[in-house]
Order: structure tokens, then sequence, then C-alpha cells
């Protein structure tokens, strides 16, 4: 049986027993993908991205208008049912990516969420509590397509239960495969701690134990604080983490991890609509100590939507990146501009379908850092590169 054929039984059955759900309550779908068509002005190879090898040390993300080399989508289904007061959901999420153009071509459907989650239990009643493969994320830069907090992973806990000064949360997770075998996490948060005049804070507090061979122990510490000036969001984090603990409170797993290993970082973005214009912007600052190898890295970018019309605007981005290890310093400047159509002007509003041309120049340090094909994967030793394509984006 062929990939293709086995992955369309996959997904008719997925479809299948999604429809044959019975409950008098309604299913609740919703999702996001994106896909299009993408080619290398200069070579011809039918994808390049471009990235810094050492801005993924602190998970700093990249700058993905135009710069996505990966297609396809998740799909989130929902079943909701009501009994003595207590709401009770169920939540699955098939997902599909592929890291070529074609979808399927190397991954599959897999399962992103497969979950149960109860509401209204008496002696917690404003919490939700949770068990199963869940996302528990909370807030991304969509810019860089990275959440800077993602407790997530096959687990167990509650969220949301109102404390006076904010809404506490627990969660325990066991790693489930690979290097993360035998590691336990624990998750301690409390959100939403509400400072006044429109302040917010955001804490989480994470401890792993190892019990693998090497007995890796880890720890983090996340805080993030919100707030509206101007009519502008901003949002910032202050993070740091040890050992098998990651920045965005999960697992730091891998062979070569040891409990000296430390990162810190700190991000500041800022988003918002005014009139016809809209736009993020990012700021990053963070270190990474991997065994005994230092790496610091920076990013300074956004990106600005103005609606020309109510179903056509104008989007470009821009993007910088620095990442310093060994005493060389790789760096990267990439820009996009995008003729796009959507159903609304605002610079949040989906689906959107854009056409696009992308730009980027790097220096040598950044193609000796990305290893022995260079920064695109090609091996041609440039250092300059332009994309172009079309891609639709829809969250639902």
């Amino acid at each position: 049986m062929t990939r293709k054929i086995q992955t369309a039984l996959q997904l008719g059955a997925l479809a299948a027993a999604a429809m044959a759900v019975t409950s008098a309550q309604a299913l609740d779908f919703g999702g996001y993908f994106r896909a299009g068509p993408q080619t290398q002005s200069s070579n011809g190879h039918a994808r390049n991205c471009y990235d810094l090898d050492g801005a993924g040390k602190i998970n700093a993300g990249h700058y993905r208008l135009g710069n996505e080399c990966n297609t396809g989508g998740e799909f989130i289904f929902s079943q909701g049912s009501k009994l003595n007061n207590v709401d009770a959901k169920f939540n699955l999420m098939v997902d599909s990516w592929s890291a070529g153009a074609t979808p399927n071509t190397t991954g599959g459907v897999g399962i992103a969420i497969m979950s149960a989650e109860l509401k209204g239990i008496d002696i917690l009643p404003d919490a939700t509590f949770f068990a199963g493969k869940v996302r528990e994320r909370r807030q991304d830069v969509h810019i860089l397509d990275h959440f800077f907090t993602d407790m997530s992973g096959v687990g167990a806990g509650f969220k949301g239960q109102s404390i006076g000064a904010g809404e506490l949360g627990f969660g325990f997770y066991r790693g489930d495969a690979g290097a993360n075998t035998g590691l336990s996490r624990f998750n301690l948060e409390v959100q939403n701690i509400a400072l006044g005049a429109d302040n917010s804070l955001g804490v989480v507090v994470t401890a792993v134990s190892g019990k693998d061979a090497n007995q890796k122990n880890g720890n983090a510490l996340s805080v993030k604080w919100a707030s509206k000036v101007a009519g502008l969001d901003n949002t910032v984090w202050a993070q740091t983490s040890k050992g098998t603990a990651s920045l965005n409170g999960n697992f730091n797993g891998g062979a070569t991890v040891t409990s000296d290993d430390a990162k810190w970082r700190l991000v500041e973005t800022i988003n918002g609509q005014s009139g016809k214009l809209g736009g993020q912007a990012v700021a990053v600052i963070g270190s990474s100590k991997d065994a005994g190898v230092k790496t610091d890295v920076t990013s300074l970018g956004g990106r600005l939507s103005y609606g020309v019309t109510q179903n056509f605007k104008l989007v470009g981005e821009a993007g910088y990146m620095t990442a310093k290890a060994g005493g060389t310093t790789s760096k990267l400047t990439k820009f996009t501009i995008a003729p796009t159509l959507s159903t609304g002007p605002d610079f949040w509003t989906r689906p959107e379908l854009r056409l696009y041309v992308t730009t980027a120049k790097w220096n040598g340090a950044a193609n000796a850092a990305a290893g022995s094909t260079g920064l695109t994967g090609n091996g041609d030793n440039k250092t300059t590169g332009t994309s172009y394509g079309v891609q639709a984006e829809w969250w639902f």
C-alpha cells in the first residue's frame, strides 16, 4: 500500500469516526493549514528557507513570511457534554506535515492531541482538569512561528483555578520517546495576575527529574508581563533554564544534555492595528551553554500589513539575526514583500492567499555553522538567495 493511499484511508477513518458521534452536543471543528508552491530563483531548487543554525540553541524562531519550507496542517475535533453540572470534553487533533512541497511524502498523519477535560468539579470549580496528549501553550509570537511557553506533552493536571491573585495550574508529564524516556516533568503556573492599568503577570516554574542512565535533572523559570499602551499589546518574557528543562517549560532532551547546560532568553513583542495599518514587532536576546559551548543570539524584526482595499493588502516583513559561538558570528538579514488577498484588511484576518518574494543575505560563518551543505542545504556556499511563491494560510 502506498503512503498516499494509506494516508487517505487514515484521514477517511478519522472523518468517519468524527461524523459517527451520536451525542446531542455539537461536534466542534477547527484547525490551521498552510500550503503553496515555492521556488528559488538562482538555482531552481524547489524550496529554500533562511534561518540561522545557532538561533535554535535558544528556540528563537524564524521570520516566517515567505520563508516556510513545510506544507501541511492540523485539525481538531472536540466533543462536549454536560452531566451533573460538570462540563466534559474530548479533544482529538490530527496533523500532517511535510518537509517538501508535496504533503505526506515524509510524515503521514499523526496525533497531536488526544485528551479529556473536565470543568466544574466541586473541589476546584474554576479549574479545567485534563489528561492525555495535550498542548498547553500560552501565547506565541506569530511572525516567528514559536510559542515561548509550551508545556505540551503526555500528562495530566489542571489549569485556570482562580486564587484571587491569578489563575493556578499544575501539570505532570512523562517523556514518551527517545532521549526523554524516563524523565518526569512538573509544571506549576500562575497566570493572569492582575497588576492594574491593563498590566498582568504570568509565572511558570518547571522541574524535571531524570531517571535514565545519566540521572539528568533540570529546572526552568518563565515570567511573562503583558500590558497595553496606546492601543498596542506589549508582551515581555524573561526565561531561564538548566539541564533537561527547556526555556518554554518543556523537556530539553537529547543524548548530549548535561545537568550543567544552561540557557536564558529575553523576548519582547508589540502588535496592534490602527485603521488600515497593522503589524507585529519582536526583539530577542539570549544565550545558551550546551556541552561547554556558549552561543549568544540576537534577533530583531517585524511585519507590517496595510489594507489597500477590503480584500487586498500589502504585507512586508524584515528580520535580522546573529549567533556568536566559538569566536565567530553568524549573521542573516531577510526581507519579504507579499501582495495578499484576504477576507478582510486587518493584520490578523485569515484566510490569506499571498504572492511573495523573499530575499536574504548571510555571511560565510552562517554557512559554516549550518554544516557541509551550507545554510540553504544546497552545498553551493552562496551567501545570498531569493525565493518566490504563493501560499495559503488559514486558521479556523
